[in-house]
């Protein structure tokens, strides 16, 4: 029982910290503001319950007593919980107010924090929030308040004498009437502010002006949530800062079936390129009851899956052994993410296939004597037979390990992935499974994916994709999640 008020950061979902991801991976329940990446969500063990309670424009969907009231129900439940907040739950995000409540209830409750849109929307267009010479403190102020309001909290006439840096959060509707209310109080007309919108995201874009322009500025460019305002001597100095390249996915939007587990590196890759992604997961891995061998009688044990190396390890843990156990056997693997699997494990495989499949693994033992070798297989339920028959036409004697299953996300419908297509212009497929789901969840009406730029992580997954009536416009030559960044890369060009 406990509850971890968590910052997510500011909106790219790279910027969590170690600890917040660490935490959310560690709850049962997950209770989540609005415009949390679902990349950060994802974090979550698949079978974490998410409450979405988020508040956006003033309109609550859950008001705070309610949350507050939610969050002490689930821990007297027994559950440990991650509250997550956009930035850090403490700026202008009421973790206070909740970590409060939850220790007049006796509920133990830890504060993770989270990286602000306060300092990291300035730093993203190239504003340091403080200068030597030019700004030497900060002010972070809520742009809820109404600035024409003379009876609020906010101390105007002391905000319009501040020299060094403000920061208005969550005032997007308001740029205009907060610039006007600082130059009535005495602020320099032409004092220079900035209007970052998205910060951190791929759809970041931001605007450099001056009070006296900011609120026609702001109109001509439809500065919309979530956006940070600054004002001060500082933002001049995002000209000479901001090194803008030209990212080769900017304006893509990309959706990712991948499982959840691996969703997120695979969506801040892309996104780290300018690409706007998506996470809707058409596989789940189902682990298998399956029987450890007598590790002893083999000679060569092959991963072909990055999703079997833990599961076969933590039963040959479970069975009082460990990693020594493979220690006179030849390990081959497939992929480089097979490989740092195995890895964490303190295994370095004799060899690594150069084609990044089944047929990579035989080309890799063509000139071995295979005659009488006992080979273990962990794999994937319903796995091509085409190894198993290779190995056994060269005379080894295979014992096929199922050790989980790919199915159908539970929760995965129609409605549900429709809607996320009408999101992007790019889905990529990175199993025959994914494929097969996608194909079976649409039925008949497959015109949403087809009309998208499918994408095939190598040919084992296209040639599925070109059965089902799905034929992809892309493969990648290398089967990895960089060999499909290179091929959209390449077709950007």
């Amino acid at each position: 029982m406990k509850v971890y008020l968590i910052g997510a950061g500011p909106g790219d979902p790279e910027l969590i910290t170690v600890k917040a991801a660490r935490a959310i991976g560690a709850c049962d329940t997950v209770v989540y503001d609005d415009l949390i990446p679902e990349e950060i969500l994802l974090l979550a063990r698949p079978q974490a319950r998410k409450i979405y309670v988020g508040k956006r424009a003033g309109k609550d969907y859950m008001r705070q007593d309610q949350i507050n009231q939610l969050l002490l129900d689930l821990a007297r439940q027994g559950r440990t919980i991650a509250r997550i907040k956009g930035g850090d739950p403490c700026v202008f995000g009421r973790g206070g107010e909740e970590a409060l409540f939850l220790k007049k209830n006796g509920i133990p409750c830890e504060i993770v924090p989270g990286v602000s849109s306060a300092i990291a929307g300035p730093e993203s267009v190239g504003i340091p929030p403080t200068h030597r010479g030019l700004a030497a403190s900060l002010k972070i102020v809520t742009a809820h308040e109404d600035p024409t309001k003379e009876d609020g909290f906010l101390d105007w006439p002391l905000l319009a004498r501040e020299s060094g840096t403000l920061v208005f959060l969550m005032g997007a509707t308001r740029l205009g009437a907060i610039a006007e209310r600082l130059i009535a109080e005495g602020m320099d007309a032409a004092t220079p502010c900035a209007f970052i919108q998205d910060a951190t995201l791929p759809t970041q874009r931001h605007v450099l002006t001056t009070l006296a322009e900011a609120g026609q500025r702001a109109a001509e460019e439809n500065i919309a949530s979530p956006c940070v305002m600054v004002v001060g001597k500082v933002c001049v100095l995002s000209r000479e800062i901001l090194h803008e390249t030209a990212l080769p996915l900017k304006g893509r939007s990309i959706l990712i079936t991948r499982p959840s587990h691996l969703a997120f590196q695979t969506a801040a890759l892309f996104a780290a390129q300018g690409a706007r992604t998506f996470v809707y997961p058409l596989i789940d891995i189902k682990d298998l009851v399956f029987e450890l061998p007598d590790i002893g009688v083999y000679d060569i044990i092959i991963f072909t899956s990055q999703n079997a190396v833990p599961l076969f390890m933590d039963r040959l843990f479970s069975a009082g052994q460990d990693s020594r156990a493979l220690a006179d056997k030849r390990i081959y693997c497939i992929g480089p993410k097979t490989r740092d699997a195995l890895a964490r494990y303190g295994i370095i495989p004799d060899a690594m296939a150069a084609e990044f499949r089944a047929e990579g693994i035989m080309d890799m033992l063509a000139d071995q004597d295979l005659h009488a070798k006992r080979v273990c297989l962990p794999r994937a339920q319903g796995a091509r037979p085409y190894l198993v028959q290779a190995l056994q036409e060269k005379g080894a004697q295979v014992d096929e390990i199922l050790v989980y299953a790919t199915v159908m996300p539970e929760g995965a419908d129609k409605q549900g992935f429709t809607d996320m297509l009408a999101k992007v212009d790019t889905v990529i497929f990175t199993s025959p499974s994914g494929a097969r789901n996608a194909r079976a969840l649409l039925a008949d009406d497959i015109g949403p994916l087809k009309d998208k730029r499918l994408v095939a992580i190598g040919p084992v997954t296209a040639a599925a994709m070109e059965k089902l009536g799905l034929p992809p416009v892309l493969t990648a030559d290398e089967y990895t999640d960089q060999g499909i960044m290179e091929i959209l890369q390449r077709s950007a060009t």
